[in-house]
This record gives C-alpha cells, sequence and structure tokens, in this order.
C-alpha cells in the first residue's frame, strides 16, 4: 500500500503543534502555577484549540508527564551516567555526577519545581514525581555500585548507603534546595553539595570543579 504523499507533512505539523502545546505549558505552568493554569491558557499561547490540547498531550497532567519525560530522559541523564560508570577514578566518577546535576537543574529547574510542589497536592502529579525518583535512584544506584566495585566507598559505607547520603545531599531538587536555603548561585550550591557528599561516601574527598566546569 502506498503511503500518501502528504503524510510527512502532516506528521511534521502534528510534531510541531505538540512543540507548541508543551512549550505553552512549561511557561504557564512555571509563570501561574500548575493549578492556576488553564488549558484554555495553554491553548491560547500555543495557538490551538483546547480540544487540540487533549488530543495532543493528555491536558494539563499528561503535559507535567511529558515534562517530566523530558527533564527525565535529557541526554545529560545518560552521558553522566555512561561516563561515571566508565571511570576508574572515584573523584571523577563524583565530578561527573556534580556536573549532571547541575547541567540538569539549569535546564529543567523549572519543571523540577513545578513536580515537587504539586506532587503533595494531587495524586496523579505524585506518580509523576515518583516515577522521576524512581529514574534517578535506578542510574544512582548504578554508580555507587561501581564505586563500590572499584574499592572507592568509606569504610562501613556499601552503594545502597551511599546512593542514599547521595541522595540526601543531591536528590532531584537539592541545587534547588541549597539554593533557597543559603542564599548562593547555583554553582556555589554544587560546589557545597559536592565537597560534603563526597566527603561522606568516599575514602578520598572530590576535589572543586574548575569554573569551565561549572557553566
Amino acid at each position: 500500500m502506498d503511503v500518501p504523499a502528504d503524510r510527512p507533512r502532516r506528521e511534521e505539523y502534528a510534531d510541531q503543534t505538540r512543540a507548541a502545546v508543551i512549550a505553552a505549558a512549561r511557561q504557564l505552568f512555571a509563570e501561574n502555577g500548575f493549578f492556576q493554569t488553564k488549558v484554555e491558557q495553554i491553548a491560547k499561547l500555543s495557538r490551538v484549540s483546547p480540544a487540540t490540547v487533549y488530543a495532543q498531550c493528555g491536558g494539563k497532567q499528561g503535559l507535567l508527564r511529558l515534562l517530566m519525560d523530558s527533564w527525565t530522559q535529557t541526554p545529560a541523564v545518560a552521558e553522566s551516567y555512561q561516563e561515571s560508570i566508565a571511570a576508574d577514578d572515584a573523584v571523577l566518577v563524583m565530578q561527573t555526577l556534580s556536573a549532571a546535576y547541575l547541567q540538569i537543574t539549569k535546564q529543567w529547574g523549572d519543571v523540577i519545581r513545578v513536580v515537587i510542589d504539586v506532587a503533595p497536592h494531587d495524586g496523579e502529579s505524585a506518580a509523576v514525581l515518583a516515577t522521576a525518583q524512581k529514574r534517578h535512584n535506578h542510574n544512582l544506584t548504578e554508580i555507587c555500585r561501581h564505586l563500590e566495585d572499584i574499592g572507592a566507598l568509606r569504610d562501613g559505607v556499601d552503594a545502597q548507603l551511599a546512593t542514599r547520603i547521595i541522595t540526601y545531599y543531591y536528590g532531584i531538587d537539592g541545587l534547588l534546595r541549597t539554593r533557597d536555603v543559603f542564599g548562593w548561585s547555583l554553582e556555589d550550591s554544587n560546589q557545597w553539595l559536592l565537597a560534603h557528599a563526597s566527603a561522606a561516601v568516599l575514602r578520598c574527598p572530590a576535589k572543586p570543579l574548575s569554573r569551565t566546569d561549572r557553566q
């Protein structure tokens, strides 16, 4: 059966429409809050009908999940995971992990904050957050097992405990929390978290990141 000649164009238009709706939702969620944002506002900003918002993205809940997917599956996640697992230097592992947290927070901090804020008040959003935490913990656990395998963890600290300690410091919103509490920049917050997390789990502490790595 021949594929209609106009099908690729329709698919391209659908992708562009979907991207516009997601971008509009992200902007409005950050500016107004999730609960205060209406589907009609998202539709107006993305220049589509409310029905299209539901059909393309599943309404507000679907949009929140799509944003979470983009955040937790950003290329930086896979890249930092592969670099960490490949490194035999524990300090480099922690620096790579720390740099990834910083990069992801800079790129997706607004989405992280929305998901964190909404989850306690909405069951579906709580499920979105649980999925994000599960993805985070899976990769971090594998990295900590690697640290254990190369003999880098302190006495009395195994991979499971190291995962819990690093999650305590960083988690999925640790940089945002540290910045809010101390009033520091994200870069300075990251330096503090790196120093304390590595001191808690490694035999040898991780060195501060260079200014280039902080970007």
